[in-house]
């Protein structure tokens, strides 16, 4: 009938109507997320894990090993296959991580850093959306395992900053379209 035709064309106004406010949007988020902010973004969280890793591997033991914060006292192990405490092959890995962290936000910063060094920034953008897309792929494959050798809870928070840092940077290394 009439009405129902004039109600789905309002729909269709509607719906139309909002997906050009949601492209709006996301264009004036991807002008002001410039790759200059995702480099500091990325590799400011670098540094603070890279740090924590390399300075106190045992509280960071309590966030991969246990899934808690760092912070937090872990009095007993969920897993009876994981240790309370890390030994001192774990702590050492984790410093050995901590410092790969520290060496990548270092050669990045490096790589970027500068006026001079602008046309280097979207590129990095793209290989840290990478790097951090393979993270997010490899915390699906932990997720995959009958017995991880990580927290589920970890593996979770791991995979959802990796997602964010990849799409973050990925949107940074476009070129903005001021249609």
């Amino acid at each position: 009938t009439c009405c129902q035709r004039h109600s789905q064309q309002q729909q269709q106004q509607q719906q139309h109507a909002y997906l050009s406010a949601m492209v709006k949007l996301l264009k004036d988020v991807q002008k002001q997320l410039t790759p200059d902010v995702a480099i500091k973004v990325t590799t400011g969280l670098m540094v603070a894990g890279g740090g924590a890793m390399l300075a106190v591997p045992k509280r960071m033991w309590n966030l991969f090993a246990h899934g808690r914060p760092p912070w937090e006292k872990v009095e007993k192990s969920a897993d009876p296959d994981v240790p309370l405490e890390p030994d001192r092959h774990h702590k050492q890995l984790l410093r050995w991580v901590g410092f790969m962290a520290l060496s990548m936000a270092g050669v990045v910063t490096k790589l970027t850093l500068g006026d001079d060094m602008e046309k280097n920034r979207k590129p990095m953008c793209e290989v840290l959306a990478g790097v951090c897309a393979a993270g997010v792929a490899m915390d699906g494959v932990v997720m995959s395992q009958e017995n991880p050798g990580q927290n589920e809870n970890a593996t979770i928070v791991d995979a959802a900053m990796g997602g964010t840092l990849a799409a973050m940077n990925f949107i940074a290394s476009r070129d903005v379209d001021d249609e």
